[in-house]
């Protein structure tokens, strides 16, 4: 894992900073926010770029590392951060890379939480600028890897949370309930979809059923069978309850990988959700959770990467590491 890329040498007048806005992403498209911030960014002379495809998002990102625009903001769901990352991570080793800024505009939001506290994204966006113009971003840089997941021959993918096994399943089946539109896509969707799961679950009509993975991460036994939870990720998830990995192990990657026969899963869920797992939560009983460097899974016919569905060879591993570091500001 290679050190941060350097910055390109000083320029006398630095390019201004660029906000990236998709405003069809989910929070984006509803209520004032996007008004007040495009009003803030303008004010504030940065410079604006709306997107509307992922071509376009490519195009942009193409423009500002060819001229080094050294502040990018991104206002956009993590669908879009995830491309963004992805296309920096892919580039050679030691390539310059911008300082980042990530703020919520979407559904779920998991990479700009790791960031950005709970509130106004006005003001999380006017607090970052004030640190600029007062030239103390750098203060407030955190260096962060991105995750690496490898399927030979294809090539890497980079992201910072991947969910697989039933996780994978529910996330696929909300995307499905949401394409259907109208109110199963509004606010409350993941939640109703939830509550519909469990109902199905209860009379055995969900079907859904837990693969047969094999998961073999440094450090630990391995967990082989039915698997309920497979997540991984480099978020530290700072903020909230939600922060669903044990306390112990080594290394940049987190990850928590839960059996169907591990016992009493249901009555030890608010444990796993929150990271508070027991000594006797481990391999052997069918929870593994900790930190590591790297992670193998056998059997996988798919995943979801900050949301974004993506099918694999069962019969070739998927590889799950620390890829580059880029620094992520946390205003």
């Amino acid at each position: 894992m290679g050190a941060v890329p350097a910055r390109a040498a000083s320029i006398d007048r630095p390019a201004a900073p660029c906000l990236i806005v998709n405003p069809l992403s989910f929070r984006a498209s509803r209520g004032r926010e996007l008004a007040r911030l495009l009003a803030t960014a303008r004010a504030r002379g940065l410079e604006i770029v709306e997107i509307d495809s992922m071509a376009a998002l490519s195009g942009a990102v193409e423009r500002i590392l060819a001229q080094q625009q050294r502040h990018l903001i991104v206002y956009a769901g993590d669908g879009t951060v995830h491309a963004i990352v992805d296309q920096l991570a892919s580039r050679a080793a030691g390539a310059w890379m911008p300082d980042l800024l990530v703020l919520p505009g979407g559904r779920s939001n998991m990479t700009a939480a790791d960031l950005v506290a709970p509130g106004c994204t006005v003001a999380a966006l006017e607090r970052a600028l004030d640190r600029l113009d007062d030239d103390v971003w750098d203060a407030a840089l955190e260096e962060r890897c991105i995750l690496r997941v490898e399927q030979s021959p294809a090539p890497p993918r980079h992201g910072f949370l991947l969910g697989a096994a039933l996780v994978h399943s529910v996330i696929r089946y909300c995307h499905d309930q949401r394409r259907r539109g109208g109110w199963r896509a509004g606010a409350l969707s993941t939640p109703w979809c939830l509550l519909k799961l469990g109902v199905l679950s209860l009379f055995g009509r969900s079907g859904m059923a837990c693969p047969k993975l094999r998961v073999v991460a440094d450090g630990y036994g391995p967990l082989q069978g039915p698997l309920r939870v497979l997540l991984a990720t480099t978020l530290r998830h700072p903020i909230g309850w939600f922060n669903p990995y044990a306390d112990r192990g080594q290394g940049d990657l987190r990850v928590t990988a839960v059996s169907l026969a591990a016992p009493r899963f249901w009555w030890r869920l608010p444990r796993v959700l929150t990271g508070r797992f027991t000594a006797g939560m481990n391999e052997q009983t069918g929870y593994l959770s900790g930190r590591c460097r790297q992670l193998e899974v056998h059997g996988l016919t798919g995943y979801s990467l900050d949301g974004e569905k993506f099918d694999t060879d069962p019969e070739r591993p998927v590889r799950i590491s620390c890829g580059p570091r880029i620094r992520l500001l946390r205003p």
